[in-house]
């Protein structure tokens, strides 16, 4: 006799409460006739949430475990192989984490539903096909003016609630595997960028964030934020308004208060066509350091005097500023490798020599990355952002390039020409990146931040959903952990 394959159950709901609540009707019926639950998933569309629950017949009476008694039992669920899509053969189900039944939330069976069965079940040795270790992680990808952004929405280990610096602290501490695993490779790249969202512990917050990069964990990221509220709200995990939606972020940096320009789609659901975030506080901590970065060349004055005057501005984290005609640089696309090595280089110097302090928290007094910005765009080589103010490139973390024209690093940059001048308060300044598409920033406000005067910056841009993936990480690949090249 042949062995019944897998069946999959799907249950849908406005919420995960209620799709929960219909699969508990089934999960007790479907132990009465010898079949339980081995793997879930869940998958979020702005209409509601799915649960994709998949049954093995497990140790039921003598033909109570058929098929056809589990439709008698269970009505509703279709009898059928495991969908496509899932990728097992027959006889196998993959390992989506804990088992619905078996899930803090979902519900065990009850006290009706044959508890020896069930325990002579949770007690017999699993299948081949899912003896060793795997983990998985769900996220929904997004780029901002080319730059990615990988939500994680499963999988990521428990963060303890405490402050947000606090929290910062212990995934680094706890949870960076989870990190290298979706930024690295295989699954990632260099260039990836990432977020993990969870519930805000200050007062005046509506979700809390932790941004995250090839080397480690970020205090803020202005690209990032307006990814995730484009997420959370065009797929409906947040509830959205008409014509505008605010949603408070406690990133480690500071409270950021973001703004969706939301209208309603052709498919029914909320759409977003921008995003302005109301940025922590922003200043400039020293102007005309002067380095000498080995092996850089300069141009113009830097290379009679032989130095590199370079700017440190705070954005929601620290940036070196310079102006990229002293480096006989455009900041194109075809001279991204020289842009990298130098923006590298001169990070190196300024972390080395020129360690920041912040005025209000020493936890946030280190250097991010270098920006290296174009004041003349409208002679840029390939043509692209010709009317913008200016046009920079981000090289920040373990030589990140940042595709974007860096959120944070816009709010730095506003901070620095203010300072100098260059702009006044309440003007639009047309910031664009690497890959031509540019953010909208201003200046809205002077204030005083500890011993510092700094200013309330705004920054608007747009994202757009990518992809939805499902990774696996598998105990036995020696590169699953993640890897980086050079």
């Amino acid at each position: 006799m042949q062995p019944q394959q897998p069946v999959i159950r799907t249950y849908k709901g406005r919420d995960r409460r209620s799709a929960e609540e219909a699969y508990r009707v089934d999960a007790d019926a479907a132990a009465h006739a010898g079949w339980f639950p081995v793997a879930h998933r869940w998958t979020g569309a702005w209409d509601g949430h799915e649960l994709a629950v998949v049954f093995e017949l497990r140790g039921g009476s003598p033909g109570q475990g058929s098929t056809q008694a589990m439709g008698s039992a269970l009505p509703a669920m279709a009898a059928a192989a495991v969908a496509p899509g899932y990728g097992e053969p027959p006889g196998a189900a993959r390992d989506y984490g804990a088992p619905p039944a078996a899930a803090p939330g979902y519900g065990a069976p009850s006290a009706s539903a044959a508890p020896q069965a069930w325990q002579a079940e949770v007690s017999r040795p699993v299948s081949a096909a899912r003896a060793h270790a795997r983990a998985t992680l769900e996220t929904i990808d997004l780029h901002c003016a080319g730059e990615p952004l990988r939500l994680i929405r499963t999988g990521f280990p428990q963060v303890p609630m405490a402050p947000i610096l606090e929290r910062r602290r212990w995934v680094r501490e706890h949870a960076d595997h989870a990190r290298r695993a979706v930024m690295h490779e295989p699954r990632g790249h260099r260039d990836m960028y990432g977020a993990i969202l969870m519930a805000p512990h200050r007062p005046d917050a509506d979700i809390a964030v932790l941004f995250m990069h090839n080397e480690g964990w970020s205090t803020m990221c202005g690209h990032g934020t307006i990814a995730i509220v484009t997420a959370l709200i065009e797929e409906g995990l947040y509830p959205a308004t008409e014509p505008q939606t605010t949603i408070r972020l406690e990133a480690p940096a500071g409270l950021v208060t973001a703004v969706a320009n939301v209208t309603r789609g052709m498919h029914g659901g909320p759409q977003v066509s921008s995003v302005r975030f109301t940025n922590v506080p922003a200043y400039v901590a020293a102007t005309d350091l002067t380095l000498r970065p080995e092996g850089v060349a300069l141009a113009g004055p830097a290379a009679q005097s032989g130095s590199l005057n370079v700017a440190l501005a705070f954005g929601g984290a620290y940036y070196g500023i310079v102006d990229a005609a002293s480096l006989g640089l455009r900041v194109v696309p075809d001279q991204i490798e020289s842009l990298t090595r130098v923006g590298r280089a001169i990070t190196d110097v300024l972390r080395r020599d020129h360690t920041p302090t912040h005025p209000t928290d020493p936890e946030l007094g280190f250097v991010y990355g270098t920006i290296i910005v174009d004041y003349d765009p409208a002679s840029s080589p390939d043509g692209k952002a010709t009317d913008a103010y200016m046009r920079n490139v981000t090289i920040f973390a373990n030589a990140e390039v940042d595709r974007s024209p860096c959120g944070s690093g816009t709010s730095a940059l506003l901070a620095y020409l203010f300072s100098r001048g260059g702009i006044h308060q309440g003007q639009d300044v047309v910031n664009a990146g690497i890959t031509g598409v540019a953010f909208r920033g201003r200046v809205d406000e002077r204030i005083v931040l500890g011993d510092r005067e700094a200013v309330i910056t705004s920054v608007e841009g747009s994202a757009y959903v990518t992809g939805y993936s499902t990774f696996v990480i598998d105990g036995r690949d020696p590169l699953g952990g993640g890897f980086l090249l050079g």
